[in-house]
């Protein structure tokens, strides 16, 4: 018999981005990045990202180049929508490179 997959689905953005499973944490990225792109500067969700920047860099720098993938593109979704205060909240000014050091 097959086993039943818990439903990570649930779990706060946040949660997902730190979770031990890269599944988890793809699919967390992944979901992070449609909502950016329908989100506004000022919703809850883009000030939380402003405000727990250091999650950024286990999503940059994850092990799995698949999660690593989809880290890099809710990054990407979530500096369009964050501008300035969330540019210079993660260290990361507009043109300047990121260094995954």
């Amino acid at each position: 018999m097959a086993e039943e997959q818990e439903d990570f689905s649930k779990l706060p953005l946040a949660d997902r981005f730190v979770h031990k499973n890269w599944k988890v944490r793809k699919e967390g990225y992944e979901a992070a990045t449609k909502e950016f792109k329908t989100a506004q500067p000022s919703d809850p969700l883009v000030k939380d990202f402003i405000a727990d920047s250091n999650i950024w860099k286990g999503a940059v720098a994850d092990a799995n180049v698949a999660a690593q993938a989809e880290g890099l593109n809710a990054l990407n979704a979530f500096l369009e929508i964050a501008g300035k205060p969330g540019c210079t909240r993660c260290a990361i000014l507009p043109g300047t490179p990121l260094s995954y050091s």
